[in-house]
């Protein structure tokens, strides 16, 4: 029996399953069982900041695994202590106190206990098309209308007092208005949502600042300012949930810092150890923080765990010495050129968008082809044609969104080899 054929056999297939077994991976490249060589475009889901094999960060966590490995959240270690004031040091000022978690789902959900319980309760509102993960909390942020939403049988696993609002969404927008004229009528809607869905407490507000499984999602300027000022109004907690976004993937260590927004909890996680152990983290401002400090919450028993400290700790300490950040920028930008090339070279492609190394292109369906079906021949040509992306497409979302995310070191040469397969791809897929 060959390997594929064991994990159809003995695996619970929760995901989409592509026909391919990869063996090895070395920088940007990974490869399949018979030698075929893929260009990874999407970070397998954002985590790998620093690509395939850095023998640096494997050297770090062998000899981490030779000195500590296993330690609860109930005793300290130095690397904990290490990465807590690393993550203070990187963070935007004003966020004092910091967590760790295993997983963005994880973190994300004790982020909303956290808001919660500061809070004294209340309900927490999100946006339609937005991501936060698959445990229950998280999931019930989560306004991508994901199959634990839409099933009824599942659905009411769901904890009740989330309630979700517009989107900001400028090419789909739910309100039929057009950018620069529309008044940001979705933040309108916001305060609208917070009037009459938040009842007699709001514990929080929580948000991707660019909305990256919804389709690459960059709010309009001046959005994030005004979500900011009306947490401040009615009393609520401002959550962004930078798990893709956040360690450097738009070009900024956060996304947040381009619009100079600062939120009272910060999530993030995926590129945090570049994927190489699971990890996440959540940063606080420092009155909340100390407020959890007296109870019993939260906590797994890998939290804290020293190995995902040290993964964090050395992936920071090379994208910091190597200026990752500042070329996740310059090559972001070169990406989107090269993109905006294509959509003038292709009808199909309706919309560029993104910032630094999380980029994605909306496809529309022509005369002869149904957008859905358009896009997944489209990812799968790519597939083929060895490179790796990822297909935001569902009908009861509307849309369909090709998303990169490529690794912190991709390089000019990736693009241009990236979009010659983009390229090569639309040509044998369009009739």
């Amino acid at each position: 029996m060959t390997t594929l054929e064991k994990d159809k056999q003995y695996l619970i297939q929760c995901y989409t399953t592509d026909d391919i077994v990869f063996t090895n991976g070395k920088g940007m490249y990974m490869y399949d069982e018979g030698g075929k060589k893929y260009l990874d475009f999407s970070g397998q889901f954002s985590a790998c900041t620093l690509g395939h094999g850095n023998e640096e960060l494997i050297e770090a966590l062998k000899e981490q695994l030779e000195k500590l490995v296993s330690v609860t959240s109930c005793f300290a270690t130095e690397e904990r202590a290490a990465l807590a004031e690393k993550m203070i040091e990187i963070s935007p000022d004003g966020l004092d106190k910091v967590m760790f978690g295993c997983t963005g789902s994880d973190a994300n959900e004790f982020a909303l206990k956290v808001a919660k319980y500061y809070r004294g309760g209340g309900r927490v509102i999100s946006f339609r098309r937005g991501f936060h993960g698959s445990t229950a909390g998280a999931a019930a942020a989560t306004g991508k209308s994901e199959m634990i939403q839409e099933n009824s049988g599942i659905s009411e696993l769901l904890p009740r007092g989330f309630v979700h609002s517009a989107p900001p969404y400028c090419y789909h927008c739910d309100f039929g208005k057009e950018p620069g004229t529309c008044g940001l009528q979705c933040l309108k809607y916001l305060e609208q949502t917070m009037l009459h869905e938040g009842g007699d407490r709001i514990a929080a507000v929580i948000s991707e600042p660019i909305f990256a499984a919804g389709g690459v999602i960059v709010p309009p300027k001046g959005f994030w300012k005004g979500v900011r000022e009306l947490c401040d109004k009615y009393g609520a907690l401002l959550i962004f949930d930078e798990v893709v976004t956040g360690i450097g993937q738009t070009g900024a260590m956060f996304a947040c810092q381009y619009e100079g927004v600062t939120p009272d909890i910060l999530v993030t996680g995926k590129g945090l150890t570049s994927g190489y152990v699971p990890g996440s983290a959540i940063l606080c401002r420092k009155e909340i923080g100390e407020a959890m400090g007296k109870i019993s919450l939260h906590g797994h028993t890998h939290s804290c765990y020293p190995l995902t400290c040290r993964s964090a700790l050395k992936n920071i300490e090379i994208i910091e010495r190597e200026n990752l950040v500042e070329n996740s920028r310059v090559t972001g930008e070169y990406l989107h050129e090269k993109l905006l090339g294509l959509k003038e070279k292709y009808d199909v492609i309706k919309d560029v968008r993104g910032r630094g190394l999380l980029q994605g292109i909306e496809i529309e369906g022509n005369s002869s082809a149904d957008k859905f079906v358009l896009g997944q021949e489209l990812y799968e040509t790519m597939l083929g044609n060895g490179l790796i992306t990822e297909l935001e497409s569902r009908k009861n979302l509307e849309n369909v969104v090709v998303v990169m995310h490529p690794a912190l070191i991709t390089t000019r040469e990736n693009v241009d080899e990236a979009v010659e397969i983009i390229d090569k791809s639309l040509q044998s897929c369009i009739k």
